[in-house]
């Protein structure tokens, strides 16, 4: 149990350290945080499992190598890998529904306006027309060119 405590603080640690590294450079050079923060899990499960195996496992506990290797190294890199799997999936689900609110936002927005230029057109020329027929003498203008 102490294991997966153990590399879950090394993700966390190796995912915030990448924030704050990308945070010092101009631009970002880690991309993938979820992705890039295992290396360091893998890193020292690496190391964890190698001492496992160098050193004799101790007298009063009654387990092989190959049990300790898996209890204490394999299992919890992969709850952690699947833990960022989970969240760079959640995350990147999340992002793309903020996009389409986004592209819809602009597209009723862009509509509304092209709604309010066409009231305002409409408006107009009813205004217009409805001048041409309440000016009498704009109506007498209409006869000549008819008569014409």
């Amino acid at each position: 149990m102490g294991a997966i405590f153990f590399y879950i603080f090394i993700y966390f640690v190796s995912y915030y350290g990448s924030a704050i590294f990308n945070m010092f450079t101009v631009r970002p050079l880690i991309t993938n945080r979820f992705m890039a923060a295992l290396v360091p899990v893998v890193v020292v499960a690496i190391m964890h499992a190698y001492m496992i195996v160098t050193k004799p496992p101790p007298s009063s506990q009654d387990i092989t190598v190959e049990s300790a290797i898996f209890t204490y190294v394999i299992m919890p890199v992969i709850i952690v890998t699947l833990g960022a799997i989970y969240f760079m999936w959640n995350t990147r689900k999340e992002e793309e529904e903020a996009e389409e609110t986004a592209r819809r936002a602009i597209e009723d927005a862009d509509e509304n306006e092209l709604d309010d230029d066409e009231k305002a057109t409409d408006t107009s020329v009813e205004k217009t027309v409805s001048a041409d027929a309440t000016d009498p003498d704009v109506a007498k203008d209409k006869n000549k060119d008819s008569d014409s």
